[in-house]
Formats: C-alpha cells, sequence, structure tokens
C-alpha cells in the first residue's frame, strides 16, 4: 500500500502515518484493521484514480477485503484538527466506499492517535507538519463522536447487523475511557475497563466485544454453500420439467 501511494502521489503525499491497533498494540491477524493516514499538499483530486488503485489493492490482496481505512487529509485542512476541524477529506473504511467528506472529530482522534501510539512510514514525525491535540480538544472530539453514535445507533440497518451492534458499543467503551483517562487504549482494554466501571453492564459489553470479533466466514460460507446448493437444485428442475 505505501509504495502504491508514493507512485499515486509522488510529492505530494507529504506524510503517511500507520495508527490503531497494528501500531499502539492489541492487533488481531486476519481481523483488525489496517489504519493509515495520508497528509497531501493539496486538496484531494482524481477521487475516481483512488479508487481504482484501492480495488487494484483488495484484488492483488484479498486478505484485506474490508479491513483498510485510510483518510486522506488536506496539509490545510489538517491544520484546522487543533480546534474545529473544517474542510474536505476523503475516507475509505470498511463497510464505506471511499468518498469525500466534511472533516470532523473522528479524523482529529484519529491525528491524536498518530501522533500520541503512531508509526511514520513516509514523510517527517507528524508533529512537524500537523497540530498536537490538546486535552480540551480531545475532549471535544470525544464528546461530539459520543454524540454522532447516540444517533447512528438509531438507524434502522443498525439492527440487522450484530457485528454493528459490537462495534458502536466497544466504540462507545473507547470513548468513555478516553473522557475518564484522557487516553486511548485498546478495544480489549476499554471493554474490561468499561465492565468494570459499570458492573450492570459488563455482561452486556463483553457480549458485544465477542460480536465484534466474531468470525463471519463460517456463516458466510454457510449461506454461499446452501445458495449453491439451491441453484444446482433449482436448475435440476427446470431440466426435469422441460
Amino acid at each position: 500500500m505505501t509504495a502504491l501511494l508514493s507512485r499515486h502521489f509522488g510529492d505530494e503525499l507529504l506524510g503517511l502515518y500507520l495508527f490503531g491497533s497494528l501500531a499502539a498494540g492489541g492487533f488481531i491477524p486476519g481481523r483488525s484493521d489496517l489504519d493509515l493516514f495520508a497528509v497531501l499538499a493539496e486538496d484531494i483530486q482524481k477521487i475516481d484514480r483512488l479508487g481504482s488503485l484501492h480495488a487494484g489493492f483488495v484484488s492483488a490482496n484479498p486478505e484485506w477485503t474490508e479491513r483498510v481505512e485510510v483518510g486522506y487529509v488536506p496539509h490545510s485542512v489538517l491544520k484546522t484538527f487543533g480546534g474545529r476541524p473544517t474542510g474536505s477529506i476523503a475516507v475509505i473504511s470498511p463497510g464505506e466506499p471511499l468518498n469525500l467528506k466534511q472533516a470532523g472529530y473522528d479524523w482529529a482522534l484519529n491525528w491524536h492517535s498518530v501522533t500520541t501510539t503512531g508509526e511514520t512510514i513516509v514523510g517527517p514525525p507528524p508533529l512537524e507538519i500537523g497540530p498536537a491535540i490538546t486535552p480540551d480538544a480531545y475532549r471535544r472530539g470525544i464528546e461530539a463522536q459520543l454524540e454522532a453514535w447516540a444517533r447512528d445507533a438509531r438507524a434502522p440497518h443498525v439492527a440487522y447487523v450484530p457485528a454493528h451492534h459490537g462495534y458502536i458499543v466497544v466504540t462507545l467503551c473507547r470513548a468513555l475511557y478516553g473522557l475518564e483517562t484522557g487516553e486511548q487504549t485498546t478495544k480489549e482494554n476499554a471493554v474490561a475497563w468499561a465492565a468494570e466501571r459499570f458492573p450492570e453492564h459488563a455482561e452486556f459489553v463483553r457480549n458485544a466485544l465477542a460480536q465484534y470479533r466474531a468470525d463471519p466466514a463460517p456463516e458466510h460460507e454457510a449461506v454461499i454453500r446452501f445458495a449453491d446448493e439451491a441453484l444446482s437444485y433449482g436448475t435440476g428442475m427446470r431440466r426435469d420439467i422441460v
């Protein structure tokens, strides 16, 4: 991925940083996402070609299907992250195709991860090109995230996706941990903290983590097998009728 992005952007790629579980610990092979933060010299351009780049990467590396998150943040937008994030960025993440969106506190919190526990892949250390996230800005970001998830949890489609239930609950645990401690932590540590801090919800948050971490492959493969058998049976019926 690093080589692809470097070739695609050339000198326009001011910095590329790894953050999240792979950089900070808690990475689960085959399940956790690859989280990257790309700082660009100019506004996002040629997003269609960027989409093709990601499609090619996943095609060549199917094990990373729905497991890559990259934020493409223009340098001018990054400079606003120390206060109120402003401007357009491009994001691709599991369940979210590559799209342009307005910068929000969620990516300011990701930048905080970059500056505190991330790894530099391309470019200078992150604080040489972007602002530090102050404790007050960190709290504002988490509070905004809590409000957003309280809204998103009510979306009708959420009711049908157990893994998404788990993701929301685990993310809320991490947000509450961050508010109380001023620090970031892994999903597992956040759930353990929440189970101890809110014992009346201990079983619920632990089950939510299990839902989020559950391997979807066996059930998906069972659905595929049944679909193939149904097709074969249906095709045989049609032949019998003819």
